[in-house]
């Protein structure tokens, strides 16, 4: 008969104490979950029944378009990223999500590190230690000998690629962990690209790479440049450009081998009386030492004009203030430039 050591029971009962404490923490995050996700999707409830009283149309007929519609109606914006435009969703489409366990028949947790309250992360790195392992002990078998392809035996090649960012894991693996977390997984990883005989890896490493030109190609915010045309009937070269600033939007079409003539809205140039509107509309020819070069054709509108609006309320008539409308000419003008 064995007789437990007296050391080893302390032990195991810190053991237990540990994972008691785990579900415990796992359970009472999972009943504040519950009960926050109630009380917004209360709280969404009444906000769609203000909704519907203030746009005047019924509750039943307010679905998520028709919500859409009435925020983009009483908040409009002029932000470029619809990421930053105010909306109004269900709390389960916008709160993260908790993440709960799978349990089994008998009620207890499936997996054996449910414990770790970071299951899938820390399943990530004991995956990353049995491949680091592997490498070593294949490499040790298998250095100096010519049965195996030489290029096997190098490190794996990453070069044109780097690891997926933390944001990217997350969703990856469906769980959420901290940036600690996160950096040990990047040690490991480049602890095993590094090995002699990693090459053999070089699949499971790729899953978690990218290449650099993901992360690092520019991304043109507004309006792009448009593409220079060449018209039929003057054989002369123009381009055309939608752009907006604020209320204003301004489509723009600039000439070559013109006059220096400006028509928005069939005013020309000395129209503007203001001289800040007549700065701002020939900055880009002056920059460019170029007047009298082009010509410059614009029609403006108002973006208000396009949004829903209320019942019984006409829509506004008015295409832009002093400096919004010379400046959406503007922005126009400089992406049409043909030199």
């Amino acid at each position: 008969m064995s007789i437990a050591s007296p050391s080893s029971v302390p032990d195991n009962e810190a053991s237990v104490r540990k994972i008691g404490k785990a579900l415990e923490t796992y359970l009472k995050n999972s009943q504040q979950h519950v009960a926050m996700m109630e009380k917004h999707r209360a709280e969404f409830e009444t906000g769609r029944r203000h909704l519907a009283k203030m746009m005047s149309l019924d509750i039943h007929e307010l679905d998520q378009e028709a919500i859409d519609r009435a925020i983009q109606y009483l908040f409009p914006s002029g932000l470029t990223d619809p990421k930053a435009r105010p909306v109004m969703r269900p709390p389960d489409e916008v709160l993260p999500k908790f993440q709960r366990f799978t349990f089994d028949e008998e009620g207890k947790p499936e997996g054996t590190r449910f414990f770790t309250l970071n299951p899938k992360i820390y399943g990530l790195m004991s995956e990353i230690g049995v491949k680091t392992q592997s490498v070593m002990k294949f490499y040790d078998e298998h250095v100096g000998s010519r049965s195996v392809n030489k290029n096997d035996l190098e490190p794996a090649n990453l070069s044109g690629s780097q690891w997926i960012t933390a944001d990217k894991m997350k969703k990856k693996l469906s769980e959420k962990f901290s940036n600690e977390l996160y950096a040990q997984v990047i040690i490991a990883f480049e602890h095993l690209a590094s090995l002699p005989g990693s090459a053999i890896e070089q699949k499971f490493l790729s899953e978690f790479r990218e290449p650099m030109t993901a992360s690092t190609g520019s991304k043109l915010f507004g309006p792009a440049i448009p593409e220079v045309q060449i018209c039929a009937e003057t054989n002369r070269r123009f381009a055309e450009v939608t752009t907006h600033c604020k209320d204003t939007r301004a489509t723009v079409r600039v000439i070559d081998a013109g006059k220096g003539k400006y028509d928005i809205d069939g005013l020309q140039l000395h129209d503007f009386r203001h001289l800040q509107a007549r700065e701002i509309l020939l900055a880009p020819m002056i920059i460019s030492q170029t007047l009298g070069r082009f010509d410059v054709k614009a029609t403006t509108s108002c973006i208000s004009n396009s949004l829903p609006e209320a019942p019984n309320r006409e829509p506004l008539k008015r295409s832009g203030g002093m400096s919004a409308l010379p400046r959406a000419v503007r922005h126009g003008t400089a992406l049409c430039w043909l030199l």
